[in-house]
């Protein structure tokens, strides 16, 4: 073909490259030069003709279909890195403000209400669960009193029963109490127990949690001193309790106050909690939240108590968070693959910077994700009784599949652009899996890449493969994407 007739074919293909988007023309032009310097190359230059015209018609579909999808439909909503990181946050969240209103997610949230908290303890007796079990003797509380002054610089005994309370006004209701002795409030005001003081003559006085006080007492400001029946006693209210400072064992709405002497009316095998504070001699290992106890007994053995701070206590719902997260970590391996597949080195493509943060997106799901599972199996456990176990179990299982997800999710995007890969394709038949590959093709809708997963495992192609595109796909793909990606 001479060299006149390879120009005209040129400015034809100019022309037609008019047609086409500003943003891909140039691949466009250049894709099809290389194309008929190799038609014109040929024996049968008859063909260049008819291959120039086709250009126009390849420009004009090319136009029309870069016009129909649009900038805003150039890929989904939800293959977008951002998107999936703004998900979780919103989870997140949402998992937060359910946990601030559900009570008991809520007190283990906020910050201890006591002051010096760590000396605060609850003492219980070796080899039995102190979270809800009564397990100290009224009779052991006493012996403590007068005998264990040099351990103790306060000591306070409750109960928990469910009892009748009338407030002067309509039906009578069914409330938990925390019968206590009297000094229980001079126990915990070193820690800053915060209620209005009202009437204190009575032998007999009551603190009203804040849910009693504003659905019993409709918010009374002026509650404090008045007289109510509790247990078909009556009693002196002593004044409300802020929301969330109770942090003892037990579940308490009311809190009875008794002088001694309605406290020794209590038989000596009555069994019920015990709140202490230890001596600040005893505290000053900073490291330790727990202390043992040794009491010899009559018939010359001895017993062994657990003085643990409500510090501690307080910590119980994250410390199980944490050795649930250790399980799943563990379990992850036998239940899915851990590598993320085969990514050769490419110097354009994957720069220390792309290669950063792909590893900073993982990290960025990794740190979201633990605290929608922290937040979620707290919020679930509240609704049973047995809350520590039901959270174990809960965090267990949502962090294995959360973990599952967050490898399967890293697995399934482009290592350039980060975008989900889409349409997916089989490739090969299953008769040949050994001779050929087989499996499933998938593609970075940017134009990065391809990635390639087997079907079936084999010894020389047991994981997925990236296979990077070089410059001359970039005709193929929509402008706005590169332009986004780059």
């Amino acid at each position: 073909m001479n060299r006149l007739l390879i120009r005209v074919y040129m400015l034809e293909l100019y022309c037609a490259s008019l047609i086409v988007p500003e943003g891909s023309r140039t691949e466009w032009l250049k894709e099809w030069k290389a194309e008929l310097w190799h038609i014109a190359s040929l024996p049968a230059n008859e063909a260049a003709a008819s291959f120039v015209r086709g250009a126009f018609q390849d420009a004009c579909v090319l136009r029309s279909d870069l016009r129909r999808m649009g900038p805003g439909r150039s890929h989904a909503l939800h293959s977008s890195p951002v998107v999936c990181l703004l998900s979780l946050l919103l989870a997140g969240l949402a998992s937060l403000g359910l946990a601030f209103l559900l009570p008991g997610t809520r007190t283990a949230l906020l910050p201890s209400p006591y002051r010096d908290a760590r000396a605060l303890v609850v003492v219980s007796r070796d080899g039995m669960s102190r979270s809800q079990s009564a397990n100290i003797s009224f009779g052991e509380f006493r012996y403590w009193q007068s005998a264990a002054q040099g351990v103790f610089s306060g000591l306070a005994f409750y109960q928990i029963e469910r009892k009748q309370l009338h407030a002067g006004h309509g039906a009578e209701v069914e409330v938990s109490v925390a019968r206590a002795s009297g000094n229980l409030l001079s126990v915990l005001l070193g820690s800053g127990f915060p209620i209005s003081a009202g009437g204190t003559g009575a032998d007999s006085r009551v603190v009203l949690s804040d849910a009693v006080w504003r659905r019993y007492f409709q918010a009374d400001p002026h509650v404090a001193g008045r007289v109510v029946f509790l247990m078909g006693e009556k009693v002196t209210i002593a004044g409300v309790a802020k929301p969330d400072v109770w942090r003892l064992p037990g579940q308490a709405e009311v809190w009875l106050l008794e002088s001694d002497s309605r406290m020794n009316t209590l038989t000596p095998q009555t069994t019920g909690f015990v709140v202490a504070r230890i001596q600040p001699a005893l505290t000053r290992n900073v490291s330790e939240d727990n202390w043992h106890m040794v009491v010899p007994q009559k018939d010359g053995s001895v017993a062994g108590f657990k003085c643990i701070s409500v510090k501690h206590y307080a910590r119980e719902p994250f410390a199980h968070f944490a050795f649930a997260i250790l399980l799943a970590l563990l379990a992850l391996p036998a239940t899915t693959s851990l590598p993320l597949g085969e990514y050769p080195y490419n110097p354009r493509q994957q720069s220390l910077s792309l290669r950063l943060r792909r590893w900073f997106f993982f990290a960025a799901k990794l740190a979201l994700v633990l605290p929608v599972v922290c937040f979620a199996s707290l919020d679930v456990a509240q609704a049973f009784s047995d809350t520590q176990s039901v959270q174990l179990f809960v965090t267990f299982v949502s962090a294995l599949a959360a973990l599952r997800w967050m490898l399967h999710d890293q697995r399934r995007r482009c290592p350039v652009c980060l975008q989900m890969l889409r349409n997916p394709v089989h490739v090969g038949q299953p008769s040949r899996n050994f001779l050929a590959w087989n499996g499933t093709e998938l593609i970075c809708v940017v134009g990065h890449g391809f990635l390639h997963v087997p079907e079936m495992p084999t010894s020389w192609f047991s994981t997925q493969r990236w296979l990077y595109l070089d410059a001359s796909w970039r005709s193929i793909f929509r402008p706005q994407e590169m332009a986004r990606s780059a």
